[in-house]
């Protein structure tokens, strides 16, 4: 488990045309595959809400680019995606406990 805060603040945030990299302020640096982000969004409407089924929203999508991304305050980034979706606010420390094995960590 995580022994510091440092492990879920990113010291930098990058990406390319396939992955989105945390390098988190302890120095542990973490790969994202950006088509397993984007079906793994949390917000309401890919997780089901709003009377939906989770991964009616997302299940068809086979390619996706990221756009870009802004921190959401002091705790998550936004990602817009290239299918203009930029509803998933995505927590630092749900992305460090995916990162670490926990896979539920978006469910």
């Amino acid at each position: 488990m995580m022994n510091s805060q440092l492990a879920t603040f990113p010291k930098e945030i990058s990406f390319d045309d396939e992955y989105l990299y945390i390098e988190w302020k302890d120095g542990h640096g973490s790969k994202y595959s950006l088509l397993d982000l984007r079906k793994k969004c949390p917000c309401a409407t890919c997780r089901g809400g709003h009377g939906g089924k989770v991964g009616q929203a997302t299940g068809h999508i086979e390619s996706i680019k990221l756009i870009s991304w802004t921190k959401v305050g002091r705790y998550a980034i936004s990602i817009v995606w290239s299918d203009y979706h930029n509803t998933g606010i995505y927590s630092y420390d749900h992305l460090r406990a995916y990162a670490m094995g926990n896979s539920s960590a978006f469910d």
